[in-house]
């Protein structure tokens, strides 16, 4: 019997480890040299968005890929800047193609040579590792 729930209990181990997926940042976006302390987007895995030095009202965030899109919806309880975004849009600044109020969804032209992303007026540059404390 004691064979048995050590097997079991060795099993369960496993299965546990094997079960947990880990999250991992595939894209990391950095803003620095401003007024403002430096600040960090961190696209997840999971499809999460993390922000690291600012934006915390936008928790939680989420993003995807459509292609050459990248899509940010963004969450919290902070209002929709669709004013900021309707300014911007026939300019593109920083691959903005569109926006979806209602939805909270952004949606930029985002290819490998895509230099930086303008995200509420902020440029976010592509960077190994986020510098925001």
């Amino acid at each position: 019997m004691k064979p048995l729930l050590a097997y079991g209990s060795i099993l369960l181990l496993l299965g546990g480890c094997a079960s947990t997926p880990s999250v991992r940042t595939v894209q990391l976006l950095e803003n620095t040299g401003t007024e403002f302390p430096t600040m960090c987007m961190l696209l997840q895995s999971d499809g999460s968005l993390q922000f690291k030095g600012g934006f915390d009202f936008y928790h939680p965030s989420s993003w995807r890929r459509e292609g050459d899109v990248l899509v940010i919806t963004v969450g919290g309880k902070a209002p929709f800047p669709a004013d900021l975004y309707k300014e911007q849009l026939p300019k593109h600044v920083g691959g903005l193609t569109g926006y979806n109020a209602q939805r909270r969804e952004i949606t930029y032209r985002f290819v490998a040579a895509t230099e930086f992303l303008n995200f509420d007026n902020f440029y976010f540059y592509r960077a190994e590792r986020c510098h925001a404390q």
